[in-house]
């Protein structure tokens, strides 16, 4: 296995810091509906309600207004946001447009073993029938994509902010995809492979664009239909 697919493998397979996991969390909260948009945000009581202490639920809650999930105003305490379709559909316009970008430049960057290795990961989850095994597989690999692009990019404040919004990204996962979609996925994902192996940044760039406009469409979709059940 490849250095760079080792790293990316092992950065989405190692333990998540409790900032991270703590962010995870009150996100999964505020899209549930659990944490009621416009109601207060409280590090003493969401630190008891998780069983940690302030300080990575401070952390956590300052990337959330970062992130427009929650709002402060001066001199107020911060509160919930009103999480929209709209605010999906931005998440996925900010990751088209630096996962674009990402692919443009790690196309010239990018090494061939990495390429292989993900081909044949892409090749092994082809093969896989069992439904919840493919589905497994399936997170694993795209996790391995898309940080191996990443960090091929040779910016590490690209790389920084693709990972914070496949973050976000993550946390929508409750509206994951289901099994029958995975070949749709890997051939859009083979295509930027294609792209990178060619060594051309703007056919890997446009491939990316198009597959995230698709993983929009479903997002925004499952986002949609989860708010009306509601």
């Amino acid at each position: 296995m490849s250095s760079a697919v080792q790293s990316a493998m092992s950065h989405q397979t190692r333990e998540p810091s409790v900032t991270q996991s703590i962010y995870r969390e009150l996100v999964n909260l505020i899209l549930e509906g659990r944490l009621a948009p416009g109601s207060i945000v409280s590090e003493k009581g969401l630190a008891e309600r998780l069983g940690v202490s302030r300080t990575p639920v401070h952390n956590a809650i300052l990337q959330l207004i970062k992130d427009g999930l929650v709002t402060q105003e001066v001199n107020r305490r911060p509160v919930i946001a009103h999480v929209t379709r709209r605010d999906v559909e931005e998440i996925f316009d900010m990751r088209r447009l630096l996962e674009s970008e990402a692919a443009r430049l790690a196309a010239t960057r990018i090494d061939r073993a990495t390429l292989a290795e993900l081909r044949g990961s892409a090749q092994a989850l082809s093969h896989e029938t069992d439904d919840t095994a493919a589905l497994a597989l399936w997170a694993d690999f795209d996790d391995a994509f898309h940080d191996a692009i990443a960090a091929a990019c040779g910016s590490t404040r690209l790389a920084a902010d693709i990972r914070r919004y496949r973050m976000v990204h993550h946390a929508l996962n409750r509206l994951r995809m289901t099994a029958d979609l995975i070949p749709q996925a890997l051939r859009e994902h083979l295509d930027i492979l294609d792209g990178l192996d060619d060594r051309d940044g703007e056919i890997s760039a446009k491939a990316m664009s198009r597959h995230l406009l698709e993983w929009k469409a479903f997002y925004v979709q499952r986002f949609a239909a989860l708010s009306t059940q509601e």
